[in-house]
């Protein structure tokens, strides 16, 4: 019986061996197809080399569009094979591009047109503050809920006042982030309606 060691080596060697046979017969298909003549149908009618290029504008970070899909944003590298591209940026007029018009080193400019797309409400400050609170708030509020329930079953259990005092606080806690819980999320929705 062979030893782990000489069995992985004869593995690793059988290995070799299969990867040296498939490449053999790989280069014996392609020697074949050339001596053929079969070559020509191998590679395309027309190759044409692609060039790429760095599109920059100014300002930067505009959306690049090919038609109507969004290929990136500047600065970004571009092949030869997006013909014309269209830049687009808020507050900014659509700027159109031929691949052959843009010059290396140089920015593309774009007019600003003075209208700033207002944001969103969901992109808004307030938005993000409230809904951290409504997540805050409702931890919160849940978490001395259930520290108040279980002083309460202590109580229940023993008959200790003071774990009767502690629910009381717990609640009380309870019942005021809630209420602030309860004007955020009014908040929330006003600023959402009023949009």
């Amino acid at each position: 019986m062979k030893s782990p060691n000489e069995a992985f080596f004869i593995l690793i060697f059988i290995l070799i061996l299969n990867a040296l046979s498939a490449n053999t017969f790989a280069q014996e298909i392609n020697s074949t197809l050339i001596l053929s003549g079969n070559l020509d149908s191998l590679k395309s009618d027309t190759q044409v080399p692609i060039k790429e290029v760095l599109l920059n504008s100014s300002p930067q970070d505009a959306y690049v569009f090919y038609n109507d899909s969004l290929i990136g944003n500047t600065p970004l590298f571009v092949q030869s094979s997006f013909t014309k591209l269209t830049l687009r940026k808020s507050g900014y007029d659509n700027t159109h591009i031929l691949f052959d018009d843009i010059i290396p080193g140089k920015m593309v400019p774009m007019n600003y047109s003075g209208q700033e797309k207002e944001k969103s409400f969901f992109e808004k400050d307030i938005f993000k503050i409230l809904t951290a609170g409504i997540v805050v708030l409702g931890g919160a509020t849940a978490y001395f809920k259930i520290k108040a329930d279980n002083k309460f079953e202590e109580y229940e259990f023993s008959g200790n006042s003071k774990l009767l005092d502690e629910t009381r606080k717990y609640d009380l806690i309870s019942g005021i982030t809630f209420g602030a819980l309860q004007i955020n999320f009014g908040l929330l929705l006003y600023y959402f309606l009023s949009e």
